[in-house]
């Protein structure tokens, strides 16, 4: 079973940026030395409340590829719509070298408006659903050809490379090839500089949620990492995911294999301690943030209508009792986790312990707790 350590520099009491990325580099550092197996960082814009403000991972996956050895970098996720997709692809593939080969690439289609109707060039946010995917599935082909052809050409709904009439200026002081420059002098194919190190490239994640998504993660060969699903339902995406991804590679497929959870996770010596040092970050980060993203419904469990009481109750309990939260002692979290394995066949848990609010302090006890105690109660399985 893998492990992972999530963050996603959340800054309520509004720091210096400085001083949240020396978080985000010593809680990676400490998660090496744990055994973790993967940092992961995720991509948000314009965060003046202090929630999420960290708009590049790539770039902060250099500086924590440069203070680890093992430990692999992953990207949870770079949100395709919003970036040029060449640029998109060199600046992966250098990560991939300057990590030595460490990346782990996740991939999404972007949750807020806000950011996506100011980042790219098209209509691509939650209003127009049905560009948000065209758009993202057509960054993701240009990425993989990007990493794999050479010359590289692409014609597409939204993007057209090279572009036609370009004359290529290089031509005039060295050999012409073919491939890239037609006799007149026209750019009419591509050399994407640097490929990835990894062959053909980085594995591909993709940051998702709905049970649809989950087929076409499959269809696309992406593995999926969640975080918004019940435990029950949980089993319902991973089982259609198996499915299609079955068909897609004409092989029995497991159930949650290639598949990743993310969960709240918090540890103290007692339950009662826990629950007192996490449940106002919890409270905070759900009652004013994420559930103003998503709404409560996509917490619950499968087919279940929610009452006007479920809708009143705490983010803490009414998560908690669905099991998206890991907040008690280190026997609670090993449980958890085993049951996780048990229903789902979970392989991998990404753990998010950087809540708002919380201390630095109590952020790093918890996560020594894991390392210490839960980390090996499943090395070797």
């Amino acid at each position: 079973m893998e492990f992972g350590y999530f963050f996603t520099m959340y800054n309520l009491d509004h720091r210096p940026y400085g001083k949240v990325m020396d978080r985000a580099a010593e809680q990676t550092v400490l998660a090496e030395q744990l055994g973790f197996d993967c940092v992961w960082s995720g991509e948000h814009h314009f965060g003046g409340e202090g929630y999420d403000i960290h708009p590049n991972p790539i770039l902060t996956g250099t500086m924590l590829a440069a203070a680890t050895e093992r430990i692999r970098i992953g990207l949870a996720a770079v949100i395709l719509p919003g970036w040029h997709p060449l640029r998109l692809a060199e600046d992966i593939a250098i990560l991939d070298h300057y990590s030595g080969g460490r990346l782990e690439c996740g991939v999404g289609r972007g949750i807020t408006n806000r950011e996506m109707s100011n980042l790219s060039a098209f209509d691509v946010d939650r209003r127009y659903p049905e560009t948000n995917w065209a758009i993202f599935l057509e960054t993701l082909e240009i990425l993989r050809r990007a990493w794999t052809d050479d010359p590289f050409r692409w014609d597409g709904d939204f993007y057209t490379f090279p572009r036609p009439g370009v004359k290529d200026s290089y031509a005039d002081w060295y050999p012409r090839n073919p491939s890239w420059r037609s006799e007149d002098g026209e750019y009419v194919g591509m050399s994407i500089v640097p490929k990835p190190l990894q062959n053909p490239h980085p594995p591909l994640w993709n940051v998702l949620d709905s049970t649809p998504s989950f087929v076409v993660a499959a269809e696309q060969g992406l593995k999926p990492i969640t975080w918004l699903r019940s435990e029950e339902a949980l089993q319902e995406c991973f089982a259609k995911y198996r499915e299609v991804a079955a068909e897609v590679q004409g092989r029995s497929v497991g159930l949650g294999e290639d598949c990743a959870v993310l969960r709240v996770c918090f540890l103290a010596g007692t339950m009662q301690e826990a629950r007192r040092i996490a449940e106002p970050a919890v409270e905070r980060l759900f009652r004013d943030y994420i559930g103003g993203l998503r709404s409560r419904q996509i917490y619950a469990e499968p087919d279940e209508t929610l009452s006007d009481e479920e809708l009143a109750r705490p983010w803490f309990d009414f998560l908690f009792d669905r099991g998206h939260l890991i907040v008690g002692t280190p026997e609670f979290a090993i449980e958890r986790i085993h049951s996780m394995r048990e229903r789902i066949g979970l392989e991998n848990l990404l753990i998010l312990s950087w809540l708002p609010g919380l201390e630095e302090a109590d952020i790093r006890r918890s996560i020594e707790m894991f390392g210490d105690k839960v980390i090996p109660a499943f090395q070797g399985g």
